[in-house]
C-alpha cells in the first residue's frame, strides 16, 4: 500500500512512518520546508517530500499516487502566527489535501485525519467521561481549526465518497518526553507558557481564572532543591489530571484506522489506558526517580477524561502504555536511539 504521512518529521509522524515502513508499506513522508528533518535511518527507508500545508501544487505532488493519506501535520502552538495564517495551515491545509486526494486518478481510498480531544472543551468538560457522542465545544483557535477540519473531512465523504477515519488524540508523549513531567520545573513552565500565551493558549479559559498562576505556584512551592514532584489539586481538592497518550498507542490506533474495515467513516477517541492525575504522576516520580512529593492547591482545576471504548469495540484498540509504563521505558528507548 502506498501511504502518504504528513508531518513525517514530527513526534507522531516519524513513529507512524517507521511502523508502516516496517510493515512493508511504500511510505512517502511529507515535511515542512525548512522545518524538522526526518530522522535517520528512517529517512533512507521512505520517500521524503517537502510541502507546506499552504502550498497547493506541492501538496498535489505529495499526494500523487497515494492509496491512503495519514494527515498528522498541524501547527499546535499559535505563538505570533496571524489568525488567518494559522487557520489556513490547519484547516486550509486539510482542504488542500482532501482536494488532491479526490482529484487524482484513481482517488485516494481512505483519509485518516488526526484531530484533538481539545474539540470537546477540556476546561469545561460536558461529562465525567467524554465519548465521541458528546458535543464538541471548541473554545480556542487550535480546537476551532481542527473542528473545522473535521467537518471538511466528513463533507468530502458526502460529496466525493472519500472514506475517512477521524482520530481525536489525547495529549501525546514520546518516551523521551516523560522524564520532566509532574516535576516543579515542568509544572511551572506549563503554567508560564499558557499564561503568557493569553487567548492564544488552548487552555486560556482555565488560566484566566487566576491572575498570576506562576506567582501562585511560586508562593506555594518556593524553589526548593531537587525539583520535587507536584500533586496539584483544584480549590476543592479535585486532582488535576491529563489524559496522556503514549505515541506507541497512537501508532497502533493509526494502523487500525488505516487498515480496519470498521474504521471507515467513523470518528474515534484514541487515548492512553486512563487519565493520569497529578497525584498519580507525582507518586510514579517518587517511586521510579526518588522525587520528593509536595501537594499544591491551585485556584482552578484541570480534570478531563475521555473514553476510547468505541475504538476498543469496533477496532480492537487496546492501549497499553500508562504514564508509569512510559516513564519506565524511557531509558531503554533513549539508549537505543
Amino acid at each position: 500500500m502506498r501511504v502518504l504521512v504528513t508531518g513525517a518529521a514530527g513526534r507522531v509522524g516519524s513513529w507512524v512512518a517507521e511502523e508502516l515502513a516496517n510493515s512493508g508499506h511504500d511510505v512517502r513522508g511529507m515535511v515542512r520546508p525548512g522545518g524538522r528533518s526526518v530522522p535517520e535511518p528512517l529517512r533512507s527507508r521512505i520517500q521524503v517530500m517537502e510541502a507546506a500545508l499552504t502550498d497547493t501544487r506541492a501538496i498535489e505532488r505529495a499526494v500523487a499516487g497515494a492509496d491512503v493519506v495519514v494527515h498528522l501535520a498541524a501547527q499546535i502552538v499559535m505563538a505570533d502566527t496571524p489568525v488567518d495564517t494559522y487557520v489556513d495551515i490547519n484547516t486550509g491545509g486539510t482542504l488542500r489535501l482532501l482536494e488532491a486526494a479526490v482529484r487524482q486518478d484513481p482517488p485516494v481510498r481512505r483519509f485518516v485525519h488526526a484531530s484533538t480531544d481539545n474539540t470537546y472543551g477540556p476546561v469545561h468538560p460536558q461529562a465525567a467521561v467524554i465519548t465521541e457522542d458528546h458535543p464538541q465545544t471548541a473554545g480556542d483557535y487550535y480546537s476551532t481549526s481542527k473542528l473545522l477540519a473535521e467537518r471538511l473531512v466528513e463533507n468530502y465523504h458526502r460529496i466525493h465518497g472519500l472514506e475517512y477515519s477521524i482520530l481525536r488524540l489525547g495529549s501525546v508523549i514520546a518516551p523521551d518526553e516523560a522524564e520532566p513531567l509532574f516535576r516543579r520545573e515542568w509544572v511551572r513552565a506549563f503554567f508560564a507558557m499558557h499564561a503568557d500565551a493569553g487567548d492564544r493558549s488552548n487552555l486560556w479559559q482555565l488560566f484566566r481564572q487566576c491572575d498570576d498562576p506562576v506567582g501562585e505556584l511560586d508562593a506555594a512551592v518556593p524553589a526548593p532543591d531537587g525539583n520535587p514532584a507536584l500533586a496539584v489539586t483544584g480549590p476543592s481538592g479535585t486532582p488535576w489530571s491529563i489524559h496522556f497518550t503514549d505515541v506507541r498507542d497512537v501508532v497502533d490506533g493509526v494502523v487500525l484506522a488505516l487498515e480496519h474495515p470498521a474504521a471507515a467513516n467513523q470518528t474515534f477517541n484514541m487515548l492512553g489506558p486512563r487519565t493520569t492525575t497529578f497525584a498519580e504522576g507525582a507518586e510514579v516520580m517518587a517511586r521510579r526517580r526518588g522525587a520528593e512529593v509536595l501537594e499544591v492547591r491551585m485556584p482552578m482545576t484541570l480534570a478531563f477524561e475521555l473514553s476510547s471504548q468505541k475504538a476498543a469495540r469496533l477496532l480492537g484498540y487496546e492501549p497499553r502504555w500508562t504514564f508509569d509504563d512510559t516513564l519506565s521505558s524511557a531509558p531503554a528507548v533513549i539508549g537505543a536511539g
